[in-house]
């Protein structure tokens, strides 16, 4: 680092800052100044004024660090131009020239692709030749540079090294200064294809994926807007995790959202939802009980059914016979009088609205009879009228007026009552909710061939009647809510993006894709993570070959780890590498960049008292070296719920996360391991590694191998008795 260059990048931050700042204060100035109680005929100044109070809110935002990097390009024919890229684009308002160019705009696909030399870009389709001089990224801390490194490629760099020793409270905001090369064409590929990442712990999967929605709501913003986005996360505590992710990237409005949030917005009826993880608890705890192993498999083997796409196939079939039985099987008529005949009413419904749920397809019929009985009023009571002179020729005074009044009264109901005589016909449909067709799909449509369709029906029957369902019902009662009823404005959606992707099965990914009605997907995964093994997915072929067969998918592996030590990743692929052939096929062992001593510890414990006293000491020596997250992390609730009893008592400062947390606050957390999926901690404590605790099942397999990349800095395995063998 020369010092001429760097006084001179100082003085450069000086002046940006200085800029910033004007910027800052003609904001305020400007709206302070201003009427911020328009209305509506004010849509163009309350357009403009939103704008202003955006770009003054990501002013604030980016002032104590505007950028992290600089790129000296030129363009072929053109002068050179140095731009200082940060997590937004500011302009100057004077000129419109660029102050700090924003990380998604396509010239800063250089920094993070292009080498020093000749190097293109794509700018709205148009390629743009020239070459990069510099690359060069800044460490910035409270507006003062500290450091600047030169570069070529976006590797193994000085200030990606920085950023992963930071603690994981600020390793999510800081992940835009430190994309590497790999992650940056995952977080740019093209929205129209649907995109699968199987990325090994610690690759930034997570990350990426809020990336790439920034990514997209930046290039795509005339197309789409922010709350046509949607991110599924397993969990609310997940989500709590990362909100603050999008925001700081100068994103609002992405829904954000667990999949049972959307499977309530879509039904549109408040159920009783099984705990997500209620099987993986069962088959966690009663692993080992004989008497139950043979109610286990047919559990797994009812979840696994419902959740493929051959369920889905049979509820299509149901459905059919749904549609062929749903209007009135008779004409629509007036007393004698044929408005539209049955099978004109049928073709309508078939085959002229047929692009539509049958709900939709009802309304459109509704106006075709109302046109239709318009249409033939004039005619009808001019019968009507005739039939009624015939009928008073030979009757008294008397009996004329009666007989007057009562065709005069159905004249009036034909003239006036249009619409309800549509509806009083169209009343012949059953009014039954999504729920109510999936328990009639359930009690009459699936045959009891063995005895897992007999569990099926008989457990799913007794759920429903109690106004419960499983986490496996969700996709089929939404599917059956689309076909019918159609959904609300608010769970329309254009890109969806799935993080832990493998928990979710072939039905739940279907559905979503209905919905969409798109492949605009991100997919992103591990297989290796995948404990919800029962329903979710194990083959990244055969989900391609389900879902996108005909279609151009893009799948991309990502094996560098930039969360765990290469001490605590050689541990956790010596655990998963421990699972069958067959198992491996898809799964990506981790190749660490940070490569820290002394990051493990094991260490046997005579009796449980003797280690929740280790796991306390460690505690407090964490705590002094300045730690903030800390997790033990125990098999499953019964353990966790067992250590916070006795940890309990000798320390006030700990959480059990027990999944329906909604806040994540660091500090110190005791959380079961299919919980800490997708979470990071400087420090994890494995609370007891046993042979009895961690068996060489592929299940506990998953599961140690999940707890162990947890780790970003420390890794504490303590056990009482022996060892798993999954870690000799």
């Amino acid at each position: 680092m020369e010092e001429d260059t760097f006084l001179e990048e100082k003085q450069k931050l000086k002046d940006v800052i200085q800029k910033i700042t004007e910027e800052e204060d003609e904001l305020e100035n400007t709206l302070s100044s201003s009427d911020m109680n328009y209305d509506l005929e004010n849509l163009a100044k309350a357009q403009v004024l939103q704008s202003q109070i955006k770009k003054l809110s990501d002013i604030k935002k980016i002032k104590d660090k505007p950028y992290f990097a600089r790129m000296d390009f030129k363009e072929n024919s053109k002068e050179l131009e140095k731009f200082y890229i940060g997590k937004i684009s500011i302009l100057d308002s004077k000129t419109a020239y660029p102050i700090i160019v924003d990380w998604r705009a396509p010239i800063s696909n250089l920094y993070y692709e292009g080498k020093i030399g000749k190097a293109s870009y794509d700018c709205l389709g148009e390629q743009i030749e020239g070459e990069i001089f510099l690359k060069r990224q800044y460490i910035i801390e409270n507006q003062e540079l500290k450091k600047y490194i030169n570069i070529n490629v976006t590797g193994n760099d000085e200030l990606l090294q920085n950023a992963l020793e930071e603690k994981a409270d600020d390793r999510l905001k800081n992940i835009v200064a430190t994309i590497q090369d790999e992650q940056n064409k995952i977080i740019r590929a093209d929205i129209n294809s649907p995109l699968i990442v199987q990325g090994v712990a610690g690759s930034g999967k997570t990350t990426i994926a809020l990336h790439r929605i920034a990514y997209l709501i930046y290039n795509y913003e005339k197309e789409f807007k922010p709350e046509e986005f949607m991110i599924i996360a397993p969990t609310r505590f997940f989500l709590n995790y990362i909100s603050n992710i999008l925001p700081d990237l100068g994103v609002n409005d992405v829904k954000q959202c667990t999949f049972e949030d959307f499977a309530y917005d879509v039904i549109g009826k408040r159920l009783k939802i099984s705990d997500n993880n209620e099987k993986l608890v069962i088959i966690v705890n009663k692993e080992f009980d004989e008497i139950n192993k043979g109610k286990i498999d047919i559990m797994i083997k009812e979840a696994k059914y419902k959740s493929s796409i051959n369920f889905k196939r049979i509820i299509d079939e149901y459905l059919f016979e749904v549609e062929n039985n749903y209007i009135p099987k008779n004409d629509f008529c007036f007393n004698e009088y044929t408005i539209m005949k049955y099978q004109n009413i049928d073709y309508l419904f078939k085959h002229t609205y047929k692009m539509y749920n049958l709900n939709t397809r009802i309304n459109e019929i509704e106006k075709s009879l109302i046109s239709e009985l318009k249409r033939k009023t004039p005619e009808i009571v001019e019968n009507i009228k005739k039939e009624r002179s015939k009928k008073i020729e030979n009757l008294s005074r008397e009996d004329r007026i009666k007989v007057f009044d009562e065709y005069d009264k159905t004249i009036k109901i034909l003239e006036k009552d249009h619409k309800k005589l549509v509806k009083k016909y169209l009343s012949q449909i059953p009014k039954k909710d999504c729920v109510q067709y999936y328990k009639e799909f359930i009690d009459n449509y699936l045959q009891n061939s063995n005895e897992v369709m007999t569990y099926l029906k008989q457990n799913t029957i007794q759920n429903l009647q109690k106004n419960e369902v499983s986490f496996e019902d969700l996709a089929p009662i939404m599917y059956i809510q689309f076909k019918i009823f159609g959904i609300k404005e608010k769970c329309k959606i254009k890109h969806v993006v799935i993080d832990e992707a493998q928990d979710y099965g072939e039905f739940q990914f279907d559905v979503l894709k209905t919905i969409l009605n798109s492949n605009s997907m991100t997919i992103l995964g591990d297989i290796a993570q995948g404990v919800h093994y029962y329903r979710g997915i194990e083959n990244w072929k055969r989900f391609i070959d389900v879902e996108f067969k005909d279609v151009k998918t893009i799948y991309t592996t990502l094996n560098k780890t930039y969360r765990t030590t290469k001490e605590i990743m050689d541990v956790a692929n010596h655990v998963i590498n421990q699972l069958p052939e067959y198992e491996k096929e898809y799964i990506v062992l981790g190749d660490p960049v940070i490569d820290r001593k002394n990051s493990i510890t094991i260490r046997e414990n005579k009796n449980i008292d003797e280690l929740i006293n280790n796991i306390n000491e460690k505690i407090e020596e964490y705590i002094r070296s300045g730690y903030k997250s800390i997790a033990i992390i125990g098999k499953d609730m019964n353990e966790c719920e067992s250590i916070e009893k006795r940890l309990s008592k000798i320390r006030t400062d700990i959480k059990l996360i027990k999944g329906k947390d909604s806040e994540y606050n660091s500090g110190i957390s005791i959380v079961p391991s299919y919980l800490a999926k997708g979470l990071e901690f400087d420090c994890v404590m494995i609370a007891n590694a046993s042979d009895k605790q961690y068996t060489n099942s592929s299940l506990d397999i998953k599961l140690l191998y999940v707890t162990i990349t947890r780790a970003m800095s420390k890794l504490d395995i303590f056990y009482t008795g022996k060892i798993s063998e999954l870690l000799t």
